[in-house]
């Protein structure tokens, strides 16, 4: 498959593949049902920031520069909820670059009780980690449709996609 003769529905069926059933299934078996509870949120975050590129059809030249418009461009159209300042500065520069929450969240996880985004007495923001996860799984799923009625979408997802490739297994062979 080359440039040209990549589809809509080729293209999701590698999204979907490689990028959101590899990336949510590790995400899932470390913090969903392990222990790895803060690395759930980690790891939700870096895949925001990788749709978030899907999204924006970041090439390999501009990778390195404007990261942080990508990802508060993707909150707010897919995850608007969250507020993409205090999702970018607190979870994905302060969580993701610093282990450290920037101080508008408290992380909890089996809140059963539907305490996500209530407030603590202090104003803090309590994110569950399986709402969050939930709603990231929902961006992704409302982009890839997105991507199905929009070409300019398709467009920048696909030039994305043969600039940087997905991450996906591949087997060893000797030289």
């Amino acid at each position: 498959m080359n440039f040209q003769t990549q589809t809509k529905d080729s293209l999701i069926k590698e999204m979907d593949e490689h990028l959101f059933n590899w990336a949510i299934g590790d995400i899932e078996q470390a913090s969903i049902k392990g222990n790895a509870k803060l690395a759930g949120f980690i790891l939700c975050v870096c895949f925001l920031d990788a749709v978030a590129g899907f999204y924006a059809g970041v090439n390999k030249e501009e990778v390195k520069h404007g990261s942080g418009i990508r990802f508060k461009n993707f909150v707010n159209k897919y995850l608007k909820q969250y507020g993409s300042e205090k999702l970018y500065i607190d979870l994905r520069c302060g969580l993701v670059h610093s282990y450290a929450e920037g101080g508008t969240y408290v992380f909890t996880d089996g809140n059963k009780d539907g305490k996500h985004f209530d407030r603590t007495p202090r104003g803090k923001i309590l994110l569950n980690l399986e709402d969050f996860f939930e709603d990231v799984k929902k961006a992704y799923c409302s982009y890839r449709d997105d991507i199905m009625k929009d070409k300019s979408l398709y467009d920048k997802a696909k030039r994305r996609y043969f600039s940087l490739k997905l991450m996906m297994p591949k087997k060893f062979q000797d030289s």
